[in-house]
């Protein structure tokens, strides 16, 4: 088995890549999807965190976040899962696997670097054929980032990603 290293540093944003187990698409649906929402804000009130951006597919989420009491992201991503995987066990009396057992992680450097995971986030359900433009897509914090200024409510229609001067980091 091969030793995964990850690097932990303070104040830094993490963005993450969870998936099913063997890509089965129980995310599909919106009791689903609300459920792994809930499961990430019940966490929240054990490892504070700030929820930057998420999308949430099928067989897997992207999720951007900055963890503010631990540099261990970790943590909080494992709380997470155990949580859903407690909720859908504890409402269907199954006792499935639900996650791939490891996650992929990437510590944002700087603004060019968030700004690059920003946009694959949100262009994610245009890039996997569930929405012809972000903003069709329900399951994502696009509406969010639209209302901050970052996005126009028509991006990525044409594919053509977020200019980095348009982000305001203030």
């Amino acid at each position: 088995m091969p030793n995964y290293r990850r690097y932990y540093l303070s104040g830094y944003p993490v963005f993450i890549t969870a998936v099913t187990f063997n890509r089965d698409s129980w995310l599909r649906t919106a009791t689903s999807v609300e459920l792994l929402l809930a499961s990430m804000r019940k966490v929240k009130g054990i490892y504070p965190y700030r929820h930057l951006a998420h999308v949430i597919l099928p067989d897997h989420f992207h999720w951007m976040f900055t963890p503010l009491d631990t540099e261990n992201f970790s943590r909080i991503v494992a709380a997470v899962k155990r949580e859903v995987s407690w909720q859908i066990k504890r409402r269907e009396m199954g006792n499935a696997k639900l996650w791939q057992p490891r996650f992929y992680d990437h510590l944002i450097r700087n603004e060019m670097d968030f700004a690059r995971h920003l946009d694959y986030i949100h262009f994610n359900p245009v890039k996997h054929g569930y929405a012809t433009q972000p903003a069709a897509y329900a399951y994502s914090s696009f509406s969010e980032w639209v209302s901050k200024g970052v996005y126009t409510p028509d991006w990525g229609a044409s594919g053509i990603p977020l200019n980095i001067q348009d982000l305001n980091f203030e």
